[in-house]
């Protein structure tokens, strides 16, 4: 009887045991049922069965797979999952909560999702009022759209630091004024404004730096102009395709009406030779003004004179196309502005020399031989020149000439990349609130190069190119 009664009691606590099934498997016993309805069984053998159970029962919650990684889904994991789930991955809400249910096995509320996120706002925001501007020499000043309603955009054309990126509800100079009124509060107090031509902007700029120089955006004007030069090649195109199509029908079997169809050769043909050869000329034109609205190698006189002369053949040729007139205009009011780029290059350059003790034409000497191929013999021969007289210096003031070229900005198109880079969370939320447009700006200004055409930016932050230093990652900076 003692033996059934001590049989009983250990069925009765342990029979419903996961562990204690698993553990008389694992060390050789039979099946749970048939040990308590065998017979004839000692007290000592239930007990070194219960002890081996027991002990292997242990072992399962010590056991840890050597060298495996941990995750304890701290609220700060949680925290950090949910900002690089929306800024990393550009996920909805939606997607966040599949996410964290999926992977995590917990469910969070998109009320949650929604708090973290204002709560990382309100601290990027703080974080972002800190930071220094005066190290901004050169900004670079857009437009982007969302839904129709403007969103003013700033940043420097050199680091690529975003120091604004707010909605409004307009883009009047008053709006432009209130932004870069608050970044001017920050130390912001540029030398140059680069800017499309857009009348509220420009209002703005000039209410706000009164002394900073209007750059006007190289890129914006050429883009403009090349889309109208692209409908004459379309043209052209469209009675090209015309003229062989009446050719095929013409050469056929047996073609329906020839007469009507050599008449309508006859007038499409000189048509198609006109369109050809106006497109083959403006978009030389166009190519030789896209040269010299870059670093070409000429001087500013010899620039403006030589796009006035392009902007004058084009005008000739653009006779009856208003659209094609209505940009040539526009970049003819434009030109003194377009090259103040090559002011300030020229600029440096003389600094470079009164720096360097050398003669004051030398550096531009350098600039205009840097334009030609490799191999070309008129570049090999003005550089055996230009050797000849810097003799041991010359390496040194070719670096210093590239360098100002590198850092001499002529467009805002920095701000067309930024917009390319928010419009897929446009897409994703369809309306992105302001708050959420801090934390991309902070997201963005924190976040590393992996590569980049400039060998400085590779594994450096906006941020850390602003400031000359290294900082701190996204996370650390906003406290999560």
């Amino acid at each position: 009887m003692g033996i059934k009664k001590a049989n009983n009691n250990f069925k009765n606590k342990y029979k419903k045991s996961e562990k204690f099934k698993i553990g008389c498997e694992a060390v050789g016993g039979k099946p749970v049922d048939e040990i308590f309805n065998e017979t004839g069984m000692s007290r000592n053998h239930i007990y070194r069965q219960k002890a081996s159970v027991m002990q292997y029962a242990e072992g399962l919650d010590k056991v840890v797979e050597n060298n495996v990684p941990t995750l304890q889904l701290t609220p700060k994991i949680i925290k950090r999952t949910v900002l690089s789930l929306a800024l990393d991955c550009q996920s909805p809400y939606s997607g966040i909560q599949f996410f964290i249910k999926n992977i995590y096995g917990i469910t969070i509320s998109k009320g949650t999702i929604h708090n973290i996120l204002k709560e990382a706002s309100e601290r990027a925001k703080e974080f972002d009022d800190t930071i220094d501007l005066s190290n901004i020499s050169q900004m670079a000043l857009d437009e982007i759209f969302q839904c129709g309603k403007p969103i003013l955009t700033g940043v420097d054309a050199e680091s690529t630091y975003v120091f604004a990126m707010e909605p409004m509800n307009d883009r009047s100079g008053e709006a432009w004024n209130l932004i870069l009124d608050d970044a001017k509060d920050r130390g912001l107090n540029p030398d140059t404004s680069i800017s499309d031509s857009a009348k509220g902007l420009l209002s703005g700029v000039e209410r706000t730096f009164s002394e900073s120089k209007i750059q006007a955006d190289t890129f914006h004007a050429s883009y403009d102009l090349g889309k109208e030069i692209s409908k004459c090649e379309r043209r052209a195109n469209k009675l090209i395709s015309a003229e062989s199509e009446l050719k095929r029908k013409l050469n056929g079997v047996k073609p329906r009406n020839p007469e009507k169809i050599k008449k309508a050769l006859e007038d499409n043909t000189p048509k198609m030779n006109e369109a050809i050869n106006t497109y083959d000329q403006l978009n030389m034109l166009y190519l030789w003004l896209k040269m010299l609205l870059g670093f070409s190698g000429y001087g500013l006189i010899d620039s403006q004179m030589l796009i006035e002369w392009i902007l004058l053949e084009m005008r000739i040729l653009a006779a009856g196309n208003t659209g094609l007139l209505s940009e040539i205009e526009k970049i003819e009011r434009l030109v003194p502005n377009l090259l103040l780029f090559v002011r300030r290059l020229e600029q440096k350059f003389d600094e470079i020399a009164v720096n360097s003790g050398v003669p004051p034409d030398i550096c531009h000497q350098i600039y205009r031989q840097l334009t030609y191929l490799p191999c070309s013999s008129q570049g090999i021969e003005e550089q055996c020149n230009i050797v000849n007289v810097l003799q041991d210096k010359y390496d040194d003031i070719q670096k210093e000439v590239q360098s100002a070229m590198h850092s001499t900005k002529k467009a805002s198109s920095i701000v067309e990349n930024l917009n390319g880079r928010i419009r897929v969370y446009i897409e994703v939320k369809r309306i992105i609130p302001a708050p959420f447009f801090i934390l991309l700006k902070v997201y963005f200004n924190t976040k590393r190069y992996t590569r980049s055409r400039c060998e400085e930016r590779k594994g450096k932050s906006p941020l850390e190119l602003l400031i000359r230093a290294q900082h701190q990652d996204f996370f650390e900076v906003i406290g999560f």
